[in-house]
């Protein structure tokens, strides 16, 4: 056997074993992980198989032999990086998925080129593995974040004891802070602030779903001193004035998008711009499609803290009114609702506070207050403790 083999092979077998070692730890953030982790996975490393099951906190798994009824089997496609994956030498990977598998790719490098239009950053990416959909059913490849290994390379790429981010709530209920409604009083707070605004032409997340309910051309912003460091081609976006970007934002929340924002590494990676605490990522969300939506309902728990509910929000229910019939639970980007016994009930732990629930809510049945409209100080402090727009 040669000796790359050999090597792949016991680290192999390691990495199958300390799931076992680390639930005998009783590591926190596994334990939460795996509590209502239910996936059986088949890994393929040339001749190399083997499967880990794991079925609501259980964990089994076999070293030399296949699982007939895999929910993914992962088959991958080079051994060198196979071996640097194993490492957990590998700090960083993207993914493109389809209707029956998804593909894991490692950026090797990046590049400056120059074009008519001016430079831009090209990224050579190296085939990691394939995943494959064994029984058809569709999973987000954020489910593997909760397997040890792959969260080791998440928490790599978001660095979440670094990033800070809040949904704003869009609700028009909330009242006013100095004659303007909140949610847009407080984007403009930092639009205002800052010397450079780049959009992209168009919301990658619901461009690839295709999405039938809100605008595909709300794009994501970026605001800060190391946004005019972005090089990116003209089809994608453009630098805009504080004017154009504040025309944005009220299309976005008429639209009914959630915007987010706050300092998130992973954006900055991913855009080729290095991240010295000048980049704000801010998003229009929709319940269907947006990435961040997908990250909290399949991700490692350790990247839900990387939102936070802004303080002072409270998001409540009135059983009167309630008739139980779900238009909250459809619009709920993190699951943080659920019917129980006829009546929505909230999660307060998942809830953000976006405020979708109570725009749609066909009864009047939800409510939605913040205590003190300073809140918004506090929320701007704690945003800026992370990320300069100046």
């Amino acid at each position: 056997m040669p000796e790359t083999d050999k090597e792949i092979e016991i680290l192999f077998k390691k990495m199958l074993e300390d799931v076992h070692l680390l639930i005998e730890q009783k590591e926190e953030i596994l334990i939460n992980d795996l509590k209502d982790y239910n996936m059986k996975i088949q890994w393929i490393i040339n001749e190399l198989k083997g499967y880990q099951v794991f079925e609501n906190g259980e964990y089994t798994y076999t070293l030399g032999e296949e699982i007939k009824d895999a929910d993914l089997t992962l088959e991958f496609a080079d051994d060198d990086l196979t071996l640097k994956f194993l490492k957990q030498e590998i700090g960083e990977y993207s993914y493109v998925y389809y209707n029956r598998k998804f593909k894991l790719y490692y950026p090797e490098s990046r590049e400056e080129i120059e074009k008519e239009t001016g430079p831009v950053i090209v990224q050579h990416s190296k085939h990691l593995l394939t995943a494959g959909y064994t029984k058809g059913i569709v999973y987000h490849p954020f489910v593997l974040s909760k397997i040890p290994i792959f969260r080791k390379v998440i928490e790599k790429l978001f660095q979440p004891e670094k990033n800070e981010g809040s949904y704003i709530p869009i609700n028009t209920t909330l009242g006013t802070f100095d004659n303007q409604p909140l949610p847009q009083k407080l984007i403009e707070y930092f639009i205002d602030k800052t010397n450079y605004i780049y959009i992209q032409n168009i919301c990658g997340c619901r461009a690839y779903h295709d999405c039938q309910d809100h605008e595909k051309f709300i794009g994501c912003m970026y605001l800060g001193d190391d946004v005019k460091n972005l090089k990116h081609p003209p089809e994608k976006g453009r630098f805009i004035t504080r004017e154009e970007a504040k025309k944005t934002v009220k299309k976005a929340i008429e639209n009914g998008l959630i915007p987010t924002f706050g300092r998130f590494i992973v954006e900055s990676t991913s855009l080729s711009v290095e991240d010295t605490g000048r980049f704000m990522s801010m998003c229009f969300c929709c319940s269907c499609c947006c990435v961040n939506g997908k990250m909290m309902q399949n991700a490692t728990t350790e990247l839900h803290g990387v939102f936070k509910r802004m303080e002072g929000l409270t998001v409540e229910v009135d059983p009167e009114k309630c008739v139980g019939c779900g238009a909250c639970m459809d619009v709920c980007v993190f699951v943080g609702r659920d019917i129980i016994n006829g009546k929505a009930v909230i999660d307060q732990e998942r809830c953000l506070g976006c405020g979708r629930c109570e725009q749609v809510c066909p009864n009047g049945a939800i409510n939605i207050t913040l205590d003190d409209p300073k809140r918004l100080d506090e929320l701007i402090k704690r945003i800026e403790s992370s990320v300069d727009v100046s």
